[in-house]
């Protein structure tokens, strides 16, 4: 392992020393001088500066004084992105309800989580007890790279509840420049829940430390991560009457005085706990010669930048290593008699005898290394080419570990993916923007993504409207967890699951209208048909369907405003073609209703109410065993509303809020659960602060 940390190093030593190595003469101070050269291909905001996903690498422009920047895992392209300075929802964006339109989680801050909406799922991962984190931890594309002239930090705190149930979080970003090219910056980010139901805490501490290089001619981006989360488990609470129906019969006869720490759950001393690690580099170095001698006086030569100039081809490599550890263990004396042991044959349990007796404790890891080498044509090099173009090939070397035949045994599996492809891409342009991929995995000979995108700008009624389309056919093959798993319990292999590659196919788009004084609308949608698609189904164990499921998805994003009165929405709706396999609500909605004004010119106060909602449907549940949402058939929740009453305040570099949580809670059909068995936290107050300095 370490000879190969020790080539990527030397391999980024390497390409430092070339960009050192081809510095020339400069003129001195009083020596004229071409206009101010930058590295990157868009203009600044407010204007021209990308802010919605510009990947473009290669053109002049004026920056501002802090920016920032997310990338490409592959290739490591720059995609701008606003900072998040945002003046309106701070409150939302501390919560989990507002991760998305609806999100289904076990309550509180730091839970497993899904999203409700389709298309806003990400792809199954390669290790899957991962995939309910996602919205938790943080993977290379996931990372938030800065450009500032001064020092940075900020600094996010938010908490809610108290004593037994309080949640806290605390996150710290700080970030500086070591001159024009090289930044430095450290993340911090601590959750500590202890939750509003027994047995339902969760621990997390992770952190990052992160650079980049900008130069001329060189440019590099490092990543080092930890992710720590530490899950208590109650499998949910036994009855659902304790949240919709308290003064039932049933729920009276247990002495229940509603209190939510005294509704009985599922079990107790059981954990999760997962740990991990990202070692990230990508380089980039532009070939070309990017400088020109000119005539400083009739006898005295000098040599400086061309102007706009961009390198006709780029050379990048990438290096990711990855491992992650998960381990389930419990010491609750009724885990036997809450599960059945079996073998999963085809969908179908068999059942067995447990493959040990103590208490359980199981464990998995995955391990990946990959390398990425690519060559770049870039676009606008010379006035006839209109596009970029890029090769790659990337081999991914990953090794799996899970339970053996008998306790404290493993058994250690091992495959490995060469990926080939190329992406074409038009970067530049007002009025036609697009980007193609392709990609095949030459060692499996069945896993390929061929993936498109066009933007181009319309004339509706005089006014100028941005549309995009976007496509993609997938082939991809089932990863190591979903086709193998071992536990004390359940138990399966690749031989009895007999899964085929899932074959997706999906065409959408959005269209956004000009804004106008009173409104700003986006109307977005897509459908997709999927075979072969692998979930978990009512027995929480792994399934596919054969046949095909299609999802169909349509999107309204409306802000409206009078005056200081504002009502935004998002309303999805969706249909499934197979409830069965993929359940989803057929409507999804956010609501605020705000007003928004300055306080002595200086305080923004936006003061309003808020709600998600969704209709009625079969929700998933979730598993701590395999850490899945699985399908359930016993009960529908939804329509019900999870509304909030808030303040946000806005001065300068601080944001701060301050919400009642769930208002709505024991009114109506009281179905305040996002998944089933796990309610929401009940009505609370919560707070929260951001504070930013820049010195």
């Amino acid at each position: 392992m370490k000879k190969y940390i020790l080539t990527a190093f030397l391999f980024f030593a390497i390409f430092s020393v070339l960009n050192a190595q081809d510095s020339r003469r400069r003129p001195n101070r009083t020596t004229p001088t071409v206009q101010k050269q930058q590295t990157d291909s868009v203009a600044p905001v407010p204007d021209n500066f990308p802010v919605t996903g510009t990947t473009v690498d290669t053109a002049k422009v004026d920056i501002p004084p802090i920016y920032g920047w997310k990338i490409s895992p592959r290739l490591g392209e720059r995609i701008f992105l606003p900072m998040d300075t945002a003046i309106i929802n701070f409150h939302q964006s501390m919560l989990v309800d507002g991760l998305d339109v609806n999100v289904g989680y076990l309550g509180n801050v730091g839970s497993p989580a899904q999203s409700m909406i389709f298309f806003d799922r990400p792809e199954s991962s390669r290790f899957v007890f991962l995939d309910a984190m996602h919205y938790w931890r943080k993977d290379p594309q996931d990372k938030y790279y800065l450009n500032t002239k001064v020092p940075y930090s900020n600094v996010r705190y938010q908490t809610g509840g108290g004593g037994q149930s309080a949640e806290q979080r605390l996150q710290t970003e700080i970030s500086m420049n070591m001159g024009k090219k090289l930044n430095v910056g450290f993340d911090f980010d601590y959750v500590y829940s202890r939750g509003n139901y027994t047995s339902l805490s969760n621990k997390q501490m992770n952190y990052d430390f992160y650079a980049s290089y900008i130069g001329d001619k060189y440019k590099m981006h490092a990543f080092l991560s930890n992710n720590n989360f530490n899950n208590i488990e109650n499998g949910g609470i036994t009855n659902p009457l304790y949240i919709t129906n308290p003064n039932s019969d049933e729920i009276v006869q247990t002495q229940f005085r509603g209190n939510s720490l005294d509704i009985p759950v599922r079990m107790q001393s059981t954990w999760n706990k997962m740990r991990g690690k990202h070692l990230y580099v990508t380089n980039r170095y532009d070939l070309g010669n990017d400088e020109e001698e000119y005539m400083v006086n009739d006898t005295t030569k000098a040599w400086r930048k061309k102007a706009n100039y961009i390198s006709p081809a780029s050379v990048i490599f990438t290096t990711h290593y990855t491992d992650q550890k998960r381990r389930f263990l419990s010491d609750y004396a009724g885990m036997d008699t809450l599960y059945h042991y079996y073998n999963n044959i085809d969908g179908e349990s068999v059942d067995l005898e447990p493959k040990y007796m103590s208490n359980i404790n199981d464990f998995m890891s995955y391990y990946s290394f990959k390398n990425t080498f690519a060559l770049a044509m870039n676009e606008g090099f010379r006035k006839w080419t209109k596009f970029g173009l890029t090769a790659f090939a990337e081999y991914d070397m990953r090794k799996y570990s899970m339970p053996g035949g008998l306790p404290g045994l493993h058994e250690r599996y091992g495959e490995n993916a060469l990926t080939i492809g190329g992406v074409l891409s038009k970067e530049k342009g007002k009025y036609l923007r697009y980007k193609a991929s392709a990609e095949f995995n030459i060692l499996d000979g069945k896993d390929y993504k061929l993936e498109g995108e066009i933007t181009t700008m319309l004339n509706l009624f005089g006014k100028q409207v941005s549309a995009k389309a976007n496509g993609y056919i997938k082939s991809i093959s089932p990863s190591f967890f979903q086709k193998n798993f071992s536990t004390k319990y359940w138990n399966w292999d690749s031989e009895n699951t007999n899964f085929s590659n899932t074959n997706r196919v999906y065409v959408g788009g959005e269209i956004n209208f000009p804004e106008l004084s009173f409104s700003k609308t986006r109307i977005s949608g897509g459908m997709e048909n999927i075979k072969n698609y692998i979930y978990y189904n009512e027995k929480k164990i792994t399934a596919q369907e054969s046949g095909s499921v299609q999802v169909v998805s349509l999107r309204l994003d409306q802000e409206l405003k009078a005056g200081i009165f504002h009502w935004d929405n998002q309303i999805v709706y969706q249909k499934s073609g197979n409830e069965n396999v993929i359940p989803l609500p057929q409507l999804s909605i956010y609501s605020n209703i705000y007003l928004m004004t300055k306080i002595a010119k200086v305080l923004t106060l936006q003061m309003g109410v808020d709600g998600h909602f969704f209709t009625e449907y079969y929700a998933p549940g979730y598993e701590p065993l395999t850490m899945q949402f699985y399908n359930q058939r016993e009960e529908k929740i939804g329509n019900f509303p999870i509304t909030t009453a808030y303040v946000n305040l806005h001065l300068k570099f601080t944001r701060f809020y301050i919400m009642m949580y769930n208002l709505t809670n024991g009114m109506g059909n009281g179905e305040s659960f996002t998944l089933y068995r796990y309610p929401v936290n009940p009505r609370m107050l919560k707070l929260g602060i951001s504070w930013r300095f820049n010195n």
